[in-house]
C-alpha cells in the first residue's frame, strides 16, 4: 500500500515555498521601477548620471544605495547641503541663496540648461494639471495636461535668481 503524505508536505511544494521566499528577500531590498522607491531615494535615482546607474541602482538592496551614491559622488553633494536645504528638498521648496544641487533634489533634473559667461540657467517644467500635476518633468509633453516653467539662475555653484514664466 503507498505511504500517505499529510496534505502540503509534497516534497515539490516545500522546495516552491522556499524558492518564493528566497525570492520575495532578495526583491525586499530592490524596487523595478522608480515610483516604488521611498521619496528621497528617487531624487537620488532621478539624478544619477545614465540610465545605467539607474538602472543599476534599482537593482541594489536598500543597505547597498548609499555606497552606490558615494561612488558616482551624489552622496558628498547631499551631506554639503544644509539642514534648512535638505529640509526644503522634501519639501520641494528652492530659495535663492541654496546650492545648485539642493534644486536638483527637490525637482530633478533640469528640463533645460544654457550657459552664459559665468552664469547657468536652468528651466525646469512643473505639471500644474492633469495626472501629474505637482510633478517636475523633463518634457512638458509628459504632463498631460498644463505646465509652467520656473528658471534658476545659477553663480558660483548657488542659486542666484529664480523666475516662475508661466
Amino acid at each position: 500500500m503507498p505511504r500517505l503524505r499529510p496534505r502540503g508536505s509534497h516534497p515539490l511544494l516545500s522546495h516552491a515555498r522556499w524558492l518564493v521566499a528566497a525570492v520575495a528577500l532578495v526583491l525586499l531590498g530592490c524596487a523595478t521601477t522608480p515610483e516604488r522607491l521611498p521619496p528621497l531615494t528617487r531624487q537620488f535615482y532621478y539624478n544619477l548620471p545614465s540610465a545605467t546607474d539607474q538602472q543599476a541602482f534599482l537593482k541594489l538592496r536598500e543597505s547597498e544605495r548609499q555606497g552606490f551614491l558615494e561612488q558616482k559622488g551624489l552622496w558628498a553633494l547631499w551631506t554639503a547641503l544644509s539642514a534648512d536645504e535638505r529640509q526644503a528638498v522634501e519639501s520641494g521648496e528652492v530659495r535663492p541663496g541654496f546650492k545648485e544641487f539642493a534644486a536638483f533634489m527637490a525637482w530633478g533634473p533640469p528640463a533645460d540648461t544654457q550657459k552664459r559667461g559665468d552664469l547657468r540657467y536652468h528651466t525646469f517644467i512643473r505639471c500644474t494639471s492633469g495626472p501629474k500635476a505637482g510633478r517636475y518633468v523633463p518634457n512638458n509633453l509628459e504632463c498631460d495636461g498644463t505646465s509652467s516653467e520656473i528658471e534658476l539662475m545659477i553663480r558660483d555653484g548657488a542659486v542666484a535668481e529664480i523666475k516662475y514664466l508661466n
